[in-house]
């Protein structure tokens, strides 16, 4: 009896002590897997925390191609030419950018440069184009917008007009008249005269035009006489304005009649200035062109005029580099004549 209750608490130790061992290996293997969780869990905590960080951080270090670079948008972008002047400031050049910093921006004050100042325009004419061809190839080697008057009926006048009109230079009718020195002094080849009648005239003026084709507009050659006649003007004049052309007076005659003709049938009129050559000396005539270069534009016209004589080449091409440098501008008589009109009109 005693026996079988000695088992029986033998039994019951056991049991209790296997309830209690296999209590403790199930209380080490929760724990053992809460503390490995946990573990786990820090490091996912701190990728999630530094993974935004590292986003933010890629632009800096590669950039797209629809993204501007962040040193790019410190270089302001150049202005063009016509916005710099509408705007008053200095075109920076390319090699030169103004980086704002990032704490405190920079302020950049544009320096005012002034509007460049208005070119002065001079027509300057040639006469007496027609009898050789060869200082037309030599005043044509200049580059600028002279004028050329050419004598009709001559050997040349034709041919003339015709290279002229091809390299796009202005031509005139450089129309024969009476001097006051006639027969002394002869015009030449389709002069008009003080005693022609005006179908005489009007012959005269329709075969001179017709052998120097091209022109826009016509001059006087010598007419001291002729100039004083107002109603041999106007005859005269009327053909001009039939066919749109202007003229201009040479000036050989401080009684010229031309204004007063010229206002009957409404002409467009303007006159000579200056004489480049009346003496053939290439230094007087450069110190003339000098003179041009340096008076002020003023409000009248400036018309120049000389003749293809070897030194007063020479001298237009010597001084058309001053002339640049200066921004004294040649340009054709007609454009001169169009742009003093519009003024005035206006």
């Amino acid at each position: 009896m005693k026996k079988k209750k000695r088992n029986n608490v033998l039994t019951a130790v056991l049991v209790t002590m296997i309830v209690l061992s296999i209590t403790a290996i199930t209380y080490v293997i929760l724990f053992h897997q809460e503390e490995t969780g946990l573990v786990k869990r820090v490091p996912a905590q701190k990728k999630q925390t530094a993974q935004p960080k590292a986003k933010r951080a890629k632009p800096s270090v590669k950039t797209s191609a629809k993204e501007p670079n962040i040193a790019n948008e410190k270089i302001p972008v150049q202005p063009s030419i016509k916005e710099a002047l509408k705007k008053d400031t200095q075109v920076l050049p390319a090699h030169k950018s103004v980086v704002k910093s990032p704490e405190k921006e920079q302020i950049v004050i544009a320096k005012i440069t002034p509007p460049r100042p208005l070119l002065k325009q001079v027509a300057i004419i040639i006469d007496d184009i027609g009898y050789d061809m060869a200082p037309v190839r030599d005043l044509l080697s200049i580059d600028a917008d002279i004028t050329f008057a050419i004598l009709p009926l001559l050997a040349h006048s034709r041919a003339a007009a015709d290279i002229l009109h091809k390299a796009n230079r202005e031509t005139l009718l450089h129309l024969p008249m009476e001097p006051l020195s006639y027969p002394k002094e002869k015009p030449g080849s389709g002069a008009l005269f003080s005693d022609m009648n005006d179908e005489e005239l009007v012959f005269q003026m329709e075969k001179n035009l017709a052998s120097v084709p091209y022109v826009v507009g016509v001059n006087n050659h010598m007419g001291s006489k002729f100039m004083l006649n107002e109603r041999n003007l106007v005859t005269v004049f009327n053909q001009l304005k039939k066919r749109d052309l202007f003229f201009i007076d040479s000036r050989t005659t401080n009684g010229s009649k031309t204004t007063a003709a010229a206002q009957k049938v409404h002409l467009t009129i303007a006159s000579r200035k200056i004489f480049l050559d009346n003496e053939r000396n290439y230094s007087k005539i450069y110190q003339i062109l000098m003179d041009v270069a340096e008076a002020p534009a003023g409000n009248s016209m400036l018309i120049v005029i000389g003749h293809p004589y070897p030194e007063t080449i020479r001298a237009l091409k010597d001084a058309h580099k001053v002339f640049r440098e200066k921004g004294v501008s040649i340009i054709p008589v007609s454009k001169l004549i169009k742009k003093k009109t519009s003024e005035s009109a206006s």
